[in-house]
């Protein structure tokens, strides 16, 4: 007689036999569907992030050398690219908004000659920071301080003109009316879309889990339905940046 046959059989509840689990080729698999979800976010994520940061940086490099050369215009030019290359986690952006606040303090201060550089300054941060919304303007507070400084200048320059109408008893009130109003693209189609992009991440997500086995072969009903909803979402999202401008 073998040892096997003395070996008592495991019993469920029923009196049947236990079904095993067989626990490390479980956790293989998951290891396995989790290591996909690392690299597509990687391969992704990566490149994104690697190019941001590379032109962020090398605006801001480009703006120290134009203030260098005393070449304001091109300094604000730079800084307002730099400014627009966001992304959560890296900082160029903020110092290159910094400085544009810098240079729009410092020019306002000068008197009358220098107005037209502040102005510059803080239209650019305005752009930067309309150019790089998505469900909101970033760095709000940034965004109201510029308009008020525009307004404000703007009411100046007026007065200095004698272009400001008889009727219009404040201009600056005026002018920080019209600039506190959000320009195109509509918002909910912006949203839109960028939950567009959000799904189409999960729907990837999804294909990874759902649509390959433990050995990396698609499943073909899971991979259809997950493969399907990606591709209409990454279709959906690309329309609705078109029709949203």
């Amino acid at each position: 007689m073998s040892a096997d046959a003395s070996e008592p059989v495991p019993q469920d509840a029923d009196g049947g036999e236990a079904r095993l689990v067989a626990r490390p080729h479980f956790i293989a698999r998951v290891g396995l569907k989790v290591a996909w979800i690392v690299l597509a976010v990687l391969l992704i994520g990566a490149p994104l992030l690697v190019r941001v940061g590379w032109e962020g940086r090398a605006e801001l490099q480009a703006a120290a050398h134009a203030r260098s050369q005393e070449d304001t215009d091109a300094e604000i030019e730079h800084l307002g690219r730099a400014a627009r290359w966001r992304m959560i986690g890296l900082s160029h952006d903020e110092d290159a908004l910094m400085r544009l606040e810098a240079i729009g303090r410092l020019a306002s201060a000068a008197g009358e000659d220098r107005r037209h550089v502040a102005l510059a300054a803080y239209r650019e941060i305005r752009r930067a920071l309309l150019a790089t919304r998505s469900f909101d303007v970033p760095h709000a507070d940034q965004f109201h301080r510029a308009n008020a400084h525009i307004a404000a200048l703007m009411a100046e320059q007026e007065r200095a003109f004698g272009t400001d109408p008889a009727a219009r008893e404040d201009p600056e009130a005026f002018h920080l009316a019209l600039l506190e109003r959000m320009p195109g693209p509509q918002p909910w189609r912006s949203n839109l879309a960028a939950l567009a992009f959000l799904g189409w991440l999960v729907a990837c997500g999804g294909f990874v889990l759902r649509g390959l086995d433990g050995q990396g072969r698609l499943r073909p009903r899971p991979a259809l339905r997950w493969g399907g909803a990606s591709l209409v979402l990454l279709v959906a999202w690309a329309v609705l940046l078109v029709v949203a401008r």
